[in-house]
């Protein structure tokens, strides 16, 4: 799980940085753009405006909504700030192409996922309805190791 962790997390600090970059020159070629204007209130709204609103999507899409859960489950797993819980998968879904979210006793927790990884156990293993062993991160609420829990009478 780590190696899917730490890859995942390199991947989308690629890509925020990557994006980033292209914001950069966006944000320069229509500084460049408005030099012709020649009323400064114009120019200014348009400058702050437009720089605002694309610097702030940026760090919400990228930063917050990809990179910061990745890098805080990347951070718990190498500090070992982990749980465990025992509860009844309620769904599971897969969210987008590396992500699966799974239900467990009402509450959300999240899973790297890798197509390439023929010990899959959730496609496998596990279904909806049954009791699993959940080793998680205490913020992060990414799911470090599972397994199915049987109970012996």
């Amino acid at each position: 799980m780590y190696e899917l962790i730490k890859s995942s997390l390199q991947v989308f600090a690629f890509v925020t940085v990557f994006s980033g970059l292209w914001i950069l020159l966006v944000l320069y070629g229509m500084f460049k753009k408005t030099k012709k204007i020649e009323n400064k209130k114009i120019k200014t709204v348009l400058r702050f405006g437009i720089s605002g609103v694309l610097v702030c999507l940026w760090a919400w899409h990228f930063v917050y909504i990809n990179l910061y859960p990745i890098s805080l489950a990347y951070y718990e797993y190498s500090r070992n700030s982990v749980e465990e819980k025992i509860g009844v998968i309620n769904s599971i879904e897969q969210d987008g192409k590396d992500r699966i979210n799974l239900i467990i006793d009402n509450t959300e927790y999240t899973m790297v996922y890798s197509s390439l990884n023929s010990d899959d156990i959730i496609s496998r293993d596990i279904d909806e309805g049954d009791t699993v062993k959940i080793e998680f991160g205490v913020k992060s609420k990414y799911i470090f190791d599972i397994c199915e829990f049987n109970i012996s009478p």
